[in-house]
């Protein structure tokens, strides 16, 4: 009897833990956020991505101009005339380059949080940069080449810090932070609040402050990354067995990021149009990626890493951020001597501030996906690469003076 009332007993132990792990499964399916696990490898191959996404486009600006000129060399075309590029291998070779680069972008969020992904992006303006230094031969001030040690410094920081888990891992999950009201209601506001500046202040405002476009862009751009963070988990969940495309949220999802993505590349080209480039591009950074972060903050109620890995990724994003500003101060002094720009008088400063930035160069479109695809087929800016490009062939050729220093 003692023996048959142990088997029961130990029979009904295995009943009781067998329903346990089916009723923690059962909660993985409905969305609990604590649930929320993925295999620690998601994690290096999200951060390969991201960075493999910055030097495709780096390197695809660099082979564009390098085919540019090429074309200009070889059907001795007027500025901005003719369709000679198409024709040369450099230019549709940095073209697939940048497709390349920005689909692993996006793939980069399937695996990372947004956080991780989007300070990143300033990797492209960097590769640029050096490359150009190199196979251009362009000028690299000593405040370029600081700048740029701290763009990879902060992006080392960041790669070294970033949380082991991402916040959610399925469409299930993603839908359980969305519908809080408190996310809810943050959202209504941007929403409400871009709406407002798109239709009353950008025709008031627009044409005087680069903040107008921006703040729709930035704020948009914010709540467009962290949807698509949410799909790229449900794409790596359907992959991984699990069904995410019967779900209705899947592609509530899909509609918010095709649309917040037009809307971003709708105004962040109108800000690029009527301002200069050199201080669009770092602003539309800091802007769009305080955006992101505070944005995920709220949506998962806080990060998924310890208080120390966290704050030590903001203050690597506080690092790029220096590095990209101080790098658009380079680009736009490039004849400037470093000493100047290093007493840092206010007018100099506004001076440097005011030279246009080349159209060829790498602008704020790299940093969020897509953006940089639509722009570099846009026949305007084409138009505008070949102009200065063609100025820059001209340049070259002309003969130097006996006192002239190169």
């Amino acid at each position: 009897m003692d023996f048959a009332g142990r088997a029961v007993i130990e029979a009904a132990q295995i009943y009781a833990r067998a329903d346990n792990a089916t009723a923690n499964n059962g909660n993985t399916t409905a969305g609990s956020p604590a649930d929320a696990t993925r295999p620690p490898i998601y994690k290096v191959v999200g951060i390969v991505l991201a960075i493999t996404s910055g030097v495709f486009i780096g390197i695809s600006f660099v082979l564009k101009k390098i085919g540019l000129l090429k074309s200009n060399d070889k059907y001795n075309e007027a500025a901005g005339e003719g369709y000679g590029y198409l024709k040369n291998a450099y230019w549709w070779g940095g073209m697939t380059l940048m497709i390349i680069g920005e689909i692993c972008n996006f793939a980069a969020y399937m695996f990372v949080d947004a956080i991780m992904v989007t300070p990143l992006g300033a990797l492209s303006v960097v590769i640029t940069t050096i490359l150009s230094a190199i196979f251009l031969k362009e000028r690299l001030s000593f405040v370029g080449k600081v700048s740029c040690f701290l763009c990879i410094i902060g992006s080392v920081i960041i790669v070294l810090n970033a949380p082991e888990q991402s916040a959610v891992a399925n469409i299930q999950q993603m839908q359980h932070y969305v519908i809080a009201p408190g996310f809810l209601v943050y959202a209504g506001l941007i929403v409400i609040g871009a709406a407002f500046t798109a239709f009353w202040a950008g025709p008031r405002y627009g044409k005087k402050s680069m903040l107008v476009y921006l703040s729709i862009c930035s704020t948009i751009g914010g709540l467009s990354v962290v949807a698509t963070q949410g799909l790229g988990s449900a794409i790596i969940a359907q992959i991984r067995g699990e069904a995410q495309f019967n779900k209705w949220f899947t592609y509530v999802l899909l509609v918010f990021v095709i649309a917040t993505l037009l809307t971003e590349i709708i105004y962040l080209n109108k800000a690029l149009n009527l301002f200069n480039a050199a201080l669009v591009t770092p602003t539309y950074y800091v802007y769009f990626t305080s955006a992101t972060i505070v944005t995920s903050a709220i949506l998962f109620r806080g990060f998924h890493g310890t208080a120390v890995s966290i704050t030590t990724v903001v203050m690597g994003f506080l690092v790029i951020c220096a590095g990209v500003v101080l790098l658009q101060l380079a680009k736009s002094s490039k004849d400037v001597p470093d000493s100047a720009v290093f007493q840092g008088e206010l007018d100099q400063v506004r001076t440097m501030a005011e030279q246009e930035e080349p159209e060829s160069e790498p602008r704020a479109d790299t940093i969020r996906g897509g953006a940089a695809i639509v722009r570099a087929m846009s026949r305007v800016r084409t138009k505008r690469q070949a102009e200065e490009l063609h100025r820059m062939t001209e340049e070259r050729m002309e003969p130097i003076g006996e006192n002239e220093t190169v």
